[in-house]
């Protein structure tokens, strides 16, 4: 299978309200998630937004597979550093990850097959899952469970989605809390692209505030 995909990760390594604690470590856990994939066609475009020290954890890997961009800081929950990250994508399909949560094995390999089965495919969308145990020692999770999507009531992010590399489908106008089902509802929802529900793809979200934090 050809299909490249590329993973879209905003970085922002410092502490702010509700944010998730050791955020350093949660970084490292996500951006090994994207190695240990089962699908090796695939790069990680980190956005750095105005935090240096980003760069200096990415140097540990020293892998060509990464693209780390640096930005000035932008504003809390600004589409722009995402549509940075698309903008800079070489992969066919773009889906992405936050640096406090992580893949399963299988999450590109489920995602790409989707595409190479159907690439009349403008994007697709699958459930999460919620880690509301984890032992940080281990990696090893203690309690999930499964997160069931609602397309048109807005539970939906960009933990669950996974879209062709298009200049249409951007960021721009996507900004503030709630950033990530603007983006959805009038980028993906509110066109004529082709879209379907996968299954077996496996995101796991392990920051929700006030809520879960592992």
């Amino acid at each position: 299978m050809n299909t490249k995909i590329s993973v879209v990760t905003a970085s922002y390594l410092g502490d702010y309200e509700n944010s998730a604690t050791d955020r350093v470590k949660k970084f490292h856990r996500a951006v090994e998630s994207f190695f240990n994939q089962s699908y090796n066609n695939k790069e990680l475009v980190v956005v750095s937004d105005g935090c240096p020290h980003t760069s200096f954890e990415i140097s540990k890997y020293n892998s060509e597979k990464i693209k780390l961009i640096q930005l000035e800081k932008q504003e809390l929950f600004s589409g722009s550093v995402r549509n940075t990250g698309c903008f800079m994508a070489t992969g066919d399909i773009i889906c992405y990850l936050d640096t406090d949560d992580f893949f399963g094995f299988n999450h590109l390999n489920n995602i790409a097959n989707a595409f190479h089965q159907d690439n009349s495919l403008g994007w697709v969308y699958f459930n999460d899952h919620i880690i509301y145990r984890f032992n940080p020692i281990t990696n090893e999770v203690l309690a999930k469970a499964e997160r069931e999507v609602d397309l048109f009531a807005g539970m939906i992010g960009t933990s669950s989605i996974a879209h062709i590399n298009h200049p249409s489908i951007n960021w721009l106008d996507c900004n503030e809390y709630g950033h990530d089902w603007t983006f959805v509802k009038t980028k993906l929802i509110d066109t004529d692209l082709k879209f379907k529900k996968i299954e077996g793809c496996d995101y796991n979200v392990c920051h929700i505030p006030t809520q879960i934090d592992n």
